[in-house]
């Protein structure tokens, strides 16, 4: 078998991450409202003019436009092009990364998966449970072409579903308030799912890290703003994915020293 050279392979990966970053933009924006993602043509979301191949190109349609319809002048959010790009460049670091060609396919796919999510819940506070199922069915993929120890990740993502669930109503009894948030809960159990135990016990440490962080710099730049964890739980499942195994290594490293 031929081997193509990395740089072939990079271009290749952000090409994937430009188209499915798009996808993720037509996706986070149609499903919270109730909208198909198979039916219909793209349209203005001002004007309503179908979109044609031309305005559709990932980044550079918004470029050439810039950043307005053609058809009716309006300006057309940025967060196209954010989300593409950031797509695209997760795609790349996880191709420079992976370790065997097969965890490289499965982390081509989680990451619009993650994305999609993490975009959802920045923007609209929820998760779609057939998406998180979705991640759920890659997360045990990832497991299995890592040490193929599924059944292991099974095991305590239900003991994650099953304390997340105890602390949930406590939490409810005691403080007579929303909860822990079954969201949270979700993905917890994913991480659970495809990362191997001294990986996930990272995972939890980075989430709580990052979460501690992003309350603190949104209650300080806007104080009324309700932080939800999902996103940061998301952002720590994806680094985890890409850097287990320097994880792994390092966890060895120091329980010898």
């Amino acid at each position: 078998m031929v081997e193509i050279p990395l740089t072939i392979r990079l271009i290749l990966a952000a090409l994937f991450g430009l188209v499915f970053g798009s996808l993720v933009t037509a996706l986070s924006y149609r499903q919270p409202r109730g909208l198909s993602i198979a039916k219909g043509r793209s349209l203005c979301p001002y004007c309503v003019h179908t979109l044609a191949a031309s305005d559709l190109v990932p980044v550079f349609s918004w470029v050439l436009n810039k950043g307005l319809c053609r058809y009716c002048g309006a300006n057309i959010s940025w967060r196209y092009p954010a989300i593409e790009i950031t797509t695209a460049t997760l795609c790349v670091i996880g191709m420079a990364l992976s370790t065997t060609p097969e965890k490289m396919w499965v982390l081509l796919a989680i990451t619009p998966a993650i994305m999609t999510l993490a975009v959802i819940d920045i923007e609209h506070k929820y998760l779609p449970n057939g998406l998180v199922l979705i991640l759920a069915l890659l997360a045990g993929a990832m497991r299995w072409v890592s040490d193929g120890e599924v059944l292991a990740g099974l095991a305590l993502a239900s003991g994650v579903v099953i304390l997340g669930l105890l602390v949930d109503a406590g939490y409810r009894a005691c403080m007579v308030s929303e909860g822990l948030g079954l969201g949270n809960v979700k993905l917890m159990a994913v991480g659970a799912l495809a990362l191997p135990l001294e990986v996930f016990i990272f995972f939890l440490a980075l989430t709580t890290l990052l979460s501690i962080f992003f309350v603190v710099v949104y209650k300080c730049m806007r104080p009324n703003y309700e932080f939800y964890f999902c996103s940061t739980i998301l952002a720590s499942f994806w680094f985890c994915l890409v850097a287990e195994g320097f994880i792994k290594t390092s966890f060895v490293v120091a329980f010898i020293d």
